[in-house]
């Protein structure tokens, strides 16, 4: 929705794509919120410029903005509450879903599968129903390596089956040999091997093997060393490295590593662990990888994204949503609000919740201290979004500031429910929001609003030259 506004007035779009990108820097660091960020910039432009025009300093405004922006957010920081349960998740998914029971019931179900760091995809479904795939464990995107190991459906899971995880491409028939062998002596009749490549005479020695029922095979080709390495630790093993020597003079029982379970099928291959094993290296390795993310800092970077799957296949693997619905537009409506809701709970579940409705922002400014110049700008920017949610239900946003007003003293938080069209405890009645989307709204918007502030003049294209253009372009 953001991405389509504009419109033709060039210094008009040039200005809301300045708002724009301050509420797209919302949502990238909080995944919500670009709502809020929009209407609290407009305010803060708009009350800023009176100002300005009243003889204030333009370079003081931005200064008194920073101050309220650093204050609110230390007094917001005071009242975080912590996610206690499933039932705190779904009130904020909920929420950010546009009140979708089905979709908040869904978030639930995928943050216990993939937690704070597992990564999810979107993507669209075949019917009118949203459907959740889950693929606990390891993801390598590299699946049945031949048609002849798998079924007709091409596919194949193995259980409890020892895994050789090393960086060679497999080529001589002699080391497929001794693989093989080494997991017969050992009493197994099956085996994962993933390695850079499988050629030459292995491969058809590993594919007859396979369909003689000698000994079943998975392979799986994974040709980035960092993957492998990831892998050999989730599992609790290592790779079997060409620079240590050959498969043929080397290979032993103890080079393979035991796994839960193994689906593989075109497209991908999940690995398994058992998680009741403590794995310390598992845990320094996922912690090393946030670290070298942090460094990055940009979420669309990416090399922060490789980082952010990478941590994901160590961690608890991936959900797919294969979202329904009737239409194209319905679709990427829906997939839009599931976006939200996870990225919503995902906060919370980061840096706890506040309450919901504007009032969390509302309650702030009422403890803060403000020069009474300011007190207009900072009241109806404190305001603004209960009563944004008052109009939109076609209430009076007077008489419901007024009623919350009177309640303040009772120290409940009392906000106004869009849903039962009541001002009532929001907190009890599950509307929630997370710490971080407020604060990065609150961030945004003072920001966004200091750069056309402090700015006096913008460059756009001459209109008549740009028609001109266009219409050479037109006769040519």
């Amino acid at each position: 929705i953001l991405n389509s506004i504009s419109v033709k007035d060039e210094v008009e779009n040039a200005i809301i794509e300045i708002l724009k990108s301050g509420a797209r820097k919302t949502n990238i660091e909080a995944g919500d919120g670009t709502s809020s960020t929009l209407l609290m910039s407009s305010i803060l432009i708009k009350e800023g410029l009176r100002l300005i025009e009243n003889g204030h300093n333009q370079m003081d405004v931005r200064d008194k903005l920073l101050k309220f922006a650093e204050d609110m957010k230390t007094e917001l920081l005071k009242k975080v509450i912590k996610v206690k349960d499933d039932k705190d998740i779904k009130f904020i998914a909920k929420i950010s879903s546009s009140n979708d029971e089905k979709i908040a019931s869904d978030v639930v179900k995928i943050i216990k599968v993939v937690g704070q760091d597992g990564q999810v995809m979107i993507d669209r479904g075949f019917g009118t129903e949203s459907e959740i795939l889950e693929d606990a464990g390891f993801v390598i995107r590299s699946g049945v390596f031949a048609e002849e190991l798998a079924n007709k459906q091409l596919q194949t899971t193995m259980l409890d089956v020892p895994i050789l995880i090393t960086d060679k491409r497999l080529y001589y028939k002699p080391e497929a040999e001794r693989i093989l062998q080494t997991v017969l002596d050992a009493g197994y009749r099956e085996v994962v091997i993933v390695a850079q490549d499988f050629i030459g005479e292995a491969l058809p020695f590993f594919i007859a093997n396979h369909i003689n029922n000698k000994v079943r095979v998975i392979l799986i080709a994974e040709k980035k060393l960092n993957i492998l390495e990831d892998l050999a630790i989730y599992l609790g093993g290592e790779v079997v490295s060409d620079k240590k020597g050959t498969l043929v003079d080397n290979i032993t029982i103890d080079n393979f590593v035991l796994s839960k379970k193994v689906f593989s099928d075109p497209a991908k291959s999940i690995i398994a662990r058992d998680k009741k094993e403590v794995n310390k290296d598992l845990e320094k390795r996922v912690r090393v990888l946030k670290t070298e993310m942090k460094k990055i800092g940009n979420k669309q970077d990416p090399e922060y994204i490789a980082f952010e799957k990478r941590i994901s296949s160590l961690t608890t693997g991936m959900v797919t949503i294969k979202v329904g619905g009737a239409t194209p537009l319905e679709i990427i409506e829906k997939a839009h609000r599931y976006e939200d809701a996870i990225n919503a709970s995902r906060c919370a579940l980061r840096e706890g919740y506040l309450p919901g409705a504007g009032l969390a922002v509302w309650k702030a400014w009422t403890n803060i201290e403000t020069d009474s110049d300011y007190e207009r700008m900072f009241k109806k920017v404190a305001e603004a979004n209960i009563r944004q949610i008052a109009i939109n239900c076609g209430k009076n946003p007077d008489s419901i500031m007024d009623e919350i007003g009177k309640l303040r003293l009772l120290k409940i938080n009392f906000g106004y429910n869009a849903n039962t069209g009541e001002v009532e405890d929001v907190i009890r009645a599950g509307i929630i929001e997370p710490f971080i989307v407020v604060k990065q709204v609150i961030s945004n918007a003072v920001s966004i609003a200091n750069v056309i502030l402090t700015s006096k003049y913008i460059i756009v294209p001459d209109l008549e030259d740009y028609k001109e253009i266009n219409n050479n372009k037109k006769e040519n």
